[in-house]
């Protein structure tokens, strides 16, 4: 767990911002996370504790905002 936001890893040392849900081998959750300052990305696996609600909000987010405007497909 980090002392401060942003303080494992990236050398900028600026807050992580949860950016998407990837799924690794073996279907185990992880949430993509990017850099403030620099725009590094790190993989993380989630916890025990984190809030379900959030991750699935998370996961949906390409649905709920899809990169083409859905008036393409009609």
């Amino acid at each position: 767990m980090d002392n401060s936001p942003g303080d494992r890893k990236s050398m900028c040392q600026a807050p992580m911002e949860p950016i998407a849900i990837t799924l690794r081998p073996g279907g185990e959750w992880a949430v993509i996370h990017r850099c403030n300052g620099c725009g590094v990305l790190r993989e993380n696996r989630i916890a025990g504790d984190d809030n379900m609600i959030v991750l699935m909000s998370l996961a949906a987010r390409p649905l709920a905002q899809p990169p083409v405007p859905l008036e393409f497909f009609t």
